[in-house]
């Protein structure tokens, strides 16, 4: 893709003073630093820019704005930022125009090329990321695409879900889920109470779990988003015209969506105790454990039952045991009861 100036970033003139500007700040007060004490009238940093680098006022304040534009100026005034920390800043507030305007991903990856130029004159100790983004307006093909990265995706996979996507799209994702699960991919999914609880979710979710799959639910989800070892970011622009989704490839802005998704998975309920925990617990229940609850009402022993699912005794245990957890019972006879109040054997 071509990098395209965005509106609102200054002419050159600007970043050459803000290079210049960014440098002087760096080596005089660098970030998270006690403020050097200077000459008393070179407390504003427009006039210590002015005066460190012999130029205009209205020269030193167009290179300050241009380093704010790209979050380099830290929170204390004269303080500078680390290129690092500027380029998660600026995605951050790049991810909040993706679903209103896609133009917009053009316009931010043009401040993470300029953040890449500076740091090639940065002090030591500064280091610079190398961040791809790519935007699909065809679904299909970021469908395509996602089932090539799948076959690349060798450690771990996170994903969050406001909502689910309609059962039959979620019966062809379940078909790549669990190509990784076999791989040995640890996957680890966050929905949502109202996602968990939509008709058809369960057969979805108790599924993944079933093959080794980790789902846990959490009262609210801020956003949706797919991150494939650690570095593939994948998140949707549903407000963009045409609609779009944006794939951001970073180790560091996947690092840092990990770290904020291990922070809501500590504090959200694992599936299994969801399901089990009462209300719309045979909304839970997939139509494989409804069958098992009528086929045990009629007194039928295991093998007969197995062979009436299709699957061996193994796994008709394993459905039994599941079964329970998620009536919250712990015998057969409990569960026949609790599925008859429940209106599952009519």
């Amino acid at each position: 893709m071509t990098a395209v100036s965005g509106r609102g970033f200054r002419p050159a003139d600007a970043a050459t003073t803000a290079h210049r500007a960014y440098r002087l700040l760096a080596a005089g007060r660098p970030a998270g630093a006690e403020p050097v004490a200077a000459d008393p009238g070179a407390t504003d940093p427009v006039a210590e820019v002015a005066s460190g680098l012999d130029v205009s006022e209205d020269q030193a304040r167009a290179g300050l704005e241009w380093l704010g534009e790209r979050r380099l100026l830290a929170a204390d005034e004269g303080g500078v930022a680390l290129p690092e920390q500027a380029v998660l800043d600026v995605l951050a507030q790049a991810s909040g125009g993706f679903g209103r305007m896609a133009e917009e991903v053009e316009r931010w990856r043009t401040a993470v090329s300029d953040l890449a130029d500076l740091v090639s004159g940065a002090p030591a100790g500064f280091e610079s990321v190398r961040v791809d983004v790519l935007r699909f307006t065809d679904r299909t093909e970021l469908r395509r695409w996602l089932d090539e990265r799948a076959l690349l995706n060798r450690r771990d996979a996170v994903a969050m879900h406001p909502s689910l996507a309609p059962n039959d799209v979620l019966r062809e994702s379940l078909k790549v889920d669990l190509e990784l699960l076999k791989r040995g991919v640890d996957f680890r999914m966050l929905v949502s109470r109202t996602a968990a609880r939509r008709p058809g979710a369960a057969a979805y979710l108790s599924a993944l779990e079933r093959d080794g799959g980790q789902v846990r639910v959490a009262d609210a989800i801020p956003l949706r988003m797919l991150v494939l070892d650690g570095s593939v970011v994948v998140t949707p622009g549903s407000d963009a015209e045409p609609p779009c989704d944006v794939v951001i490839r970073s180790d560091v802005i996947g690092r840092c969506l990990l770290a904020a998704f291990d922070h809501l998975w500590v504090a959200a309920e694992k599936y299994a105790t969801f399901v089990g925990a009462g209300g719309d617990r045979d909304e839970e229940l997939t139509a494989v454990h409804v069958r098992l609850l009528r086929a045990l009402a009629t007194g039928a022993k295991d093998e007969a039952i197995a062979r009436q699912l299709g699957c061996s005794e193994r796994t008709l245990r394993r459905l039994v045991a599941q079964t329970l957890d998620a009536l919250g019972v712990r015998s057969r006879f409990a569960a026949g009861a609790k599925a008859a109040q429940l209106g599952l054997l009519d």
